[in-house]
């Protein structure tokens, strides 16, 4: 156990616990609306490859990145089940991606730009290699009660799950323009525990 991340640890049930969210669905055709067809897709912090999958047969090609191997193991397995061809998996982190300037037309990180200490330098890296679209999207935790979200939170954080930062709507919008990826487009899922999804558009 000794390294061992909460994303490692997690791997093997992080999908359950993902579609135990009632907005996750929603989140997952809203990113899906954002990928024009044939697109050049890079997907940072992409867990069990759940966006990368759903997608994957809009898009061109997808590198599916992550820095848990054991997440990826468990997308390797999924896309492999779905004989799905158009996706490569490597271990990388979101701070250097070790890609082109522009390479891809849409660059996604959802739900870990407020996991991380430095948010701006992660969007700098996911603007630099995006030659469209960056997408971005968090669970709105800011200020939610009930029985079902509060426990289930406190339970991941007993785990090991760390947020540097909660959001609602406009502290997302906020937070997004102090590191550099102001949405052309802001959209809020509801659920149990709603999602925002935005898009920055390079200029």
């Amino acid at each position: 156990m000794k390294g061992m991340t909460f994303w490692d640890l997690s791997a093997s049930f992080y999908d359950r616990a993902e579609q135990s969210n009632t907005a996750y669905n929603g989140m997952l055709r809203s990113i899906r609306e954002q990928t024009p067809p044939g697109a050049r897709v890079f997907e940072a912090a992409a867990g069990t490859g759940a966006i990368s999958l759903f997608i994957a047969d809009k898009a061109e090609n997808i590198i599916c990145t992550d820095l848990s191997d054991r997440m990826l193991k468990v997308a390797r397995k999924k896309a492999a089940k779905q004989g799905v061809e158009n996706i490569v998996f490597s271990t990388r982190s979101l701070f250097d991606t070790g890609e082109p300037d522009g390479s891809y037309d849409v660059v996604i990180a959802s739900q870990v730009l407020h996991l991380i200490d430095e948010p701006q330098k992660a969007a700098e890296e996911l603007k630099r290699i995006s030659n469209g679209s960056v997408i971005t999207s968090v669970a709105l935790l800011k200020g939610l009660k009930g029985f079902f979200v509060r426990p289930k939170v406190g339970i991941w954080r007993f785990l090991g799950f760390a947020p540097k930062r909660e959001f609602d709507a406009d502290g997302f919008r906020e937070f997004l323009y102090e590191i550099g990826l102001p949405p052309s487009q802001f959209e809020v899922v509801n659920g149990n525990m709603p999602i925002a999804v935005a898009v920055w558009r390079k200029p």
